[in-house]
C-alpha cells in the first residue's frame, strides 16, 4: 500500500487548488478526510508529517473510522474504478439501479454488432450461470441459438431493405466520400436498432464502473439481495477484487450490520414488489405537482410576476438544449406509468432523475414489433415465432419454479414492460430535448414526446420552456451526426498532414 517512493504526491505546492497524486486511494481518503477535524491550514504540511514516514497511515485510518466510530461517509473520499465483462444484460439492469456514487460505461446494442462468436458460441450467457432448473438446460441453448442467429441472418437483409427505401442519392452529392461513410455508418446504425429488439435479455455485454467507496459497498449490497445466481456471484466477485485493496471500507458490505441491511432490503423487496397494472397506451401522467408550479414566481420571491410570464422568460433565456431550467423547477414533481420495450428501457434507466419503480422483465404486456421486420414478411414470420417461443419457455420456467429474475434471461428486448416514474420539471425539459435529438432511437423519441405532451395538454402555458424539443423524422437518424463526425476527421487529417 506504500506509495512514498513517488516524490510527486501533489500536483502544486503554493496553490489553493492542487492535486492529490499519490498511488493509494486509502491515503487520498483518509487525507481529504482531515479537512473536518484539523486545525492545519493546509494538509499538505499535514502529509508530509503524518503519512510521508508511515506507509499504512490510511490503512490504520479507516480501521479506526470503520471499527470505532461506524462513520461510511468518509469511504466516499475513496474512488475505485472497476471493469465487469462478460455480464448479462438482466444483471447490468440491477448494478445500474444505483443513481447516486456511480456511474456507467456500457457496449452498446446500436452501434456494435452481436453476431462474432467467441470460442465457438454467441455471446449469451452460460447456462450454467442463469440458476435456471437443470432440466431447461437444453431448451434455453437450442432457443439461445435460434435467436442470434435470426440476429446473424437479418442483418444484411435488413440494410438492403434499407438501402432500397433510402437509397444513397437523398443524402448528398454522389461521390462525396465523407458522405459515403455518413450514410453506410447510418445504415449500420439504423439496422443495428431494428434488430436488438431479438437480442435476449441473456445477451452478454461489458461495463466499466466508476465511483466511490461507499456506493460500490451498496452495490455488492443489492446484488445479493435478487434471488439471482449470476449477481450472486458479482456480488463475490466484487467483494474478492476490493477487498484486496481497500479492505477496510469494504468489509463493512458484509459485516454484522451489513449482513442485517441485505436481509432488510430483501424483505423490503419482497413485500414491496411491484405489480404494474396492464396499460394499452405507453403514457400516463399519472400526477403532477400544479400547486407548485402555478406558485414557482411567489417562491423565488417574484410576487408580482405572473407564471406564465415566468415560465416565458425561462424559455427565452436559453440558447441550446444544453442550458438547464433553474432549480426551481425541480419542484414541480411528474409521475408517469410507462410502457417500453426492454431494449428502450435500458437506456432509460440511465436518467439519474427518474426514479424508477419496476418489476422484472415478463411476458404480460406483449412485445413490439420492429416497423422493418414488420415490413418484411419473411423476418415478420420468423420474428414472430421466436418471441412466442421465448414467451412460451419464460412460461414453462416460471411454472416450474424459476425465480421470476432468472427467468427473464429468456426474453428479447421486444418485450414490452411498465415502470412507474417518478421525476421533475426541469429533468423532463432536459430528458426530452437530449431524446429527440435525430440520432436518438425512434422508439424512445415517441415515447418522449408522449411524456411531454400529456403534460403540456394539461399546462400549455409551459410550451416556451421545451425549446429544443425535436418533433421531426428521420428514418436514418444518425446520418446528420456521422456526417459531422467525418467532416472533423477529415479535417484532423488534413492538419496532422
Amino acid at each position: 500500500m506504500s506509495n512514498n517512493n513517488n516524490p510527486n504526491f501533489f500536483s502544486n505546492r503554493d496553490r489553493n487548488v492542487f492535486l492529490l497524486n499519490m498511488q493509494s486511494q486509502l491515503d487520498r481518503g483518509a487525507l481529504l478526510s482531515r479537512y473536518s477535524r484539523t486545525a492545519n491550514p493546509d494538509i499538505r504540511d499535514l502529509f508530509d508529517r503524518e503519512f510521508l514516514t508511515n506507509s499504512g497511515r490510511g490503512k490504520e485510518f479507516y480501521e479506526k473510522i470503520f471499527l470505532e466510530y461506524g462513520d461510511e461517509s468518509v469511504a466516499e473520499l475513496v474512488t475505485v474504478q472497476a471493469g465487469i465483462q462478460n455480464v448479462s444484460n438482466v444483471a447490468v439492469k440491477i448494478i445500474e439501479e444505483s443513481r447516486i456514487g456511480l456511474s456507467y460505461l456500457e457496449k452498446s446494442s446500436r452501434y456494435v454488432r452481436y453476431d462474432k462468436k467467441q470460442n465457438g458460441r454467441f455471446p449469451y450467457l452460460l447456462f450454467e450461470n442463469t440458476g435456471l432448473p437443470d432440466k431447461f438446460e437444453e431448451s434455453y441453448k437450442a432457443l439461445m441459438e435460434s435467436l442470434f442467429i435470426f440476429y446473424e441472418q437479418s442483418l444484411d437483409k435488413i440494410t438492403a431493405d434499407l438501402r432500397e427505401r433510402y437509397p444513397r442519392e437523398q443524402f448528398g452529392k454522389s461521390g462525396d466520400k465523407i458522405a459515403d461513410k455518413a450514410y453506410e455508418s447510418a445504415l449500420r446504425a439504423r439496422t443495428l436498432d431494428d434488430l436488438r429488439a431479438i437480442l435476449p435479455a441473456s445477451t452478454l455485454t461489458n461495463m466499466g464502473i466508476s465511483g466511490n467507496a461507499r456506493s460500490f459497498i451498496s452495490l455488492i449490497q443489492r446484488l445479493s439481495t435478487s434471488g439471482l445466481k449470476e449477481a450472486s456471484d458479482l456480488s463475490d466477485a466484487i467483494y474478492s477484487e476490493l477487498e484486496e485493496d481497500y479492505g477496510q471500507i469494504i468489509r463493512s458490505a458484509r459485516n454484522k450490520h451489513g449482513l442485517n441491511l441485505i436481509h432488510y432490503n430483501k424483505e423490503r423487496n419482497d413485500y414491496f414488489a411491484y405489480n404494474p397494472i396492464h396499460q394499452d397506451s405507453c403514457c400516463k401522467l399519472i400526477s403532477y405537482g400544479k400547486s407548485n408550479l402555478d406558485r414557482l414566481p411567489e417562491l423565488l420571491g417574484m410576487s408580482h410576476t405572473e407564471k406564465s410570464e415566468f415560465i416565458r422568460k425561462a424559455g427565452d433565456l436559453r440558447n441550446g438544449r444544453r442550458d438547464k431550467l433553474p432549480r426551481i423547477f425541480e419542484l414541480v414533481d411528474l409521475t408517469y406509468s410507462l410502457k417500453m420495450n426492454y431494449g428502450i428501457f435500458r437506456e432509460f434507466q440511465r436518467h439519474r432523475f427518474m426514479g424508477i419503480t419496476r418489476s422484472p422483465l415478463g411476458t404480460s404486456d406483449g412485445f413490439q414489433v420492429p416497423e422493418l421486420i414488420k415490413k418484411n414478411p419473411e423476418l415478420d414470420k420468423r420474428f414472430n415465432s421466436l418471441v412466442e417461443e421465448s414467451m412460451k419457455l419464460h412460461s414453462d420456467l416460471l411454472k416450474a419454479g424459476a425465480n421470476a429474475n432468472a427467468a427473464q434471461y429468456v426474453l428479447p428486448f421486444c418485450m414490452y414492460c411498465t415502470v412507474l416514474v417518478h421525476t421533475n420539471l426541469r429533468e423532463l425539459v432536459y430528458y426530452s430535448e437530449l431524446r429527440t435529438t435525430p440520432h436518438a432511437h425512434a422508439d424512445i423519441r415517441k415515447l418522449s414526446l408522449e411524456m411531454v405532451d400529456q403534460f403540456l395538454n394539461l399546462e400549455k402555458e409551459c410550451t416556451p420552456i421545451f425549446k429544443f424539443l425535436d418533433r421531426n423524422e428521420y428514418p436514418l437518424g444518425r446520418y446528420s451526426q456521422e456526417y459531422r463526425k467525418e467532416t472533423k476527421n477529415e479535417n484532423l487529417q488534413k492538419d496532422t498532414k
